[in-house]
């Protein structure tokens, strides 16, 4: 009780609890008396203790949340785009070696467009394989995680499919150049690569 925790002068916690909705304010009221008569306030001094209610705590705790969601957002963007990178490396690596290959292609009558299809389609397949391996692990680490900590094993089917959705856009959008470049090759040019 409130008068029982007057004779501390040093640093505590008190916890009150409404007995039905409604009392909270009731129950903050009655705290705030309990640390006056801890600390020896009398009726005309100002308060030197802050007062913690759920919706402040869970406020804070938001707001916390939110910070680490856009630094899981900004890891995550940079993450990706160095993945992109690396497929159109791979990709324009590939377009080199296999010059002769689009150079003979296109001289039996490959369109450009067929080119540039084939090489999205694999820069594609690059990424999705790369995003599926990321959902497997990523099933494995949470099903182990949720047996240490004994809770529901679950699976977000919608993120998984966003992650893919996210991994044929970047292979789009890392892919293309690569893509235009094997497309635009001269293919008198492209025989004569060595």
């Amino acid at each position: 009780r409130a008068e029982d925790a007057g004779e501390a002068k040093g640093t505590g916690n008190i916890e009150e609890q409404g007995s039905a909705a409604g009392t909270e304010d009731q129950a903050l009221d009655e705290g705030r008396r309990a640390m006056r008569i801890a600390r020896g306030h009398g009726a005309e001094q100002e308060n030197d203790f802050e007062i913690y209610s759920n919706e402040s705590l869970k406020s804070a705790f938001t707001s916390v949340a939110g910070i680490v969601r856009i630094g899981a957002f900004v890891v995550s963007f940079i993450a990706l785009v160095a993945a992109g990178i690396g497929i159109m490396n791979i990709m324009l690596v590939s377009v080199t070696e296999r010059t002769k290959e689009i150079g003979v292609r296109k001289s039996i009558g490959a369109r450009s467009r067929d080119v540039l299809r084939q090489f999205l389609t694999e820069a594609v397949f690059i990424s999705e394989a790369g995003g599926i391996l990321g959902i497997i692990l990523g099933i494995i680490a949470g099903d182990l995680l949720a047996i240490w900590l004994k809770v529901d094993i679950i699976f977000p089917y919608g993120w998984a499919i966003a992650g893919l959705l996210v991994c044929s856009a970047i292979g789009i959008g890392f892919g293309l150049y690569p893509a235009y470049r094997a497309a635009s090759l001269d293919p008198i040019e492209a025989l004569r690569y060595e």
